[in-house]
């Protein structure tokens, strides 16, 4: 017999400083190590392109959500957490309808988020509202970081642009990712004014067929040093065959060991070659894999 009981009426508003101590307190024990809420709290509610939004229950916080304006026509949806005590009775679904709302009325024309090939439950409320998985990607990591050679790799230069820009275009590997690339599990489209700074901030490493034309593409960053203050470095996007991978990868290894990196983060599109090339080399696939959804707005 179904209950018969109301469910209580939820109200979502802005963040406030003083909702603090009661979000972190849900939060605690979303993972086995708790959260990166409190880290981040601070920094999201000074946004000047960002929004925390908060929903509650006879005024007191059960749930959050962050929403951040990548670009005038994308937003990227994080972050979102519901209190145990108040699970399964429209929270998420309250407080993603209200990120929506925002973003229609800046002008965004898309919204993406990620979760976990296991969060079946947050699967189903974002196909409710509206969302279809985009692309699948791999997070692997590796500590085996020693000089390696590789022959045909190389940092791509600013004449490069054009030619890198072309590539894309005709990759299947992109237009499998739904032309997207990652920095620390936020995922951006990747146009060419992106691919401009990552190749004139020397972050783009390219590979050369023997015709001397470019089968494959890494973007990498340092922003996990900057962000989690480890010695380490991510790639934020992979493209090309399994030997273009591997080559790729050889090249980028061999530069970290140079630097003294310690670890690397390899994020990829979830395509076997690339895959397969990485655990070549010594990366670990972790057990789950992120899924970006996508809704227009």
């Amino acid at each position: 017999m179904k209950s018969t009981k109301p469910k209580p009426k939820i109200h979502v508003r802005k963040a406030r400083a003083s909702d603090r101590e009661v979000v972190f307190k849900f939060c605690k024990k979303t993972w086995s190590w708790g959260d990166y809420i409190p880290k981040v709290w601070n920094k999201w509610l000074k946004e000047k392109n960002g929004r925390v939004f908060i929903a509650t229950i006879d005024g007191v916080p059960v749930g959050i959500a962050h929403l951040s304006i990548d670009k005038p026509h994308e937003v990227w949806l994080s972050g979102a957490r519901t209190d145990p005590n108040y699970r399964r009775i429209g929270v998420a679904t309250a407080i993603t309808k209200k990120c929506l709302d925002y973003a229609k009325r800046k002008a965004a024309k898309v919204a993406r988020l990620t979760t976990e090939s296991d969060n079946t439950a947050a699967q189903a409320v974002i196909k409710k509202l509206g969302f279809k998985p985009t692309a699948e990607f791999a997070e692997m990591t590796t500590e085996k970081i020693a000089g390696e050679t590789s022959k045909n790799s190389k940092w791509a230069e600013k004449t490069d642009i054009n030619d890198t820009w072309g590539y894309l275009q005709t990759s299947e590997t992109y237009r499998k990712a739904s032309g997207l690339y990652t920095v620390l599990f936020h995922w951006f489209s990747l146009e060419k004014q992106d691919l401009k700074r990552f190749i004139e901030q020397r972050k783009t490493i390219l590979h050369l067929s023997k015709t001397n034309k470019i089968d494959g593409i890494m973007l990498i960053d340092d922003i996990t040093a900057q962000e989690w203050h480890e010695n380490t470095i991510q790639t934020c996007y992979i493209d090309g065959d399994f030997n273009a991978a591997f080559d790729m990868t050889r090249f980028l290894k061999s530069h970290c060991h140079a630097l003294g990196i310690k670890k690397i983060y390899g994020f990829t599109y979830n395509h076997k070659p690339i895959i397969t090339a990485l655990e070549k080399l010594g990366f670990e696939q972790q057990e789950t894999t992120e899924i970006v959804y996508e809704k227009k707005i």
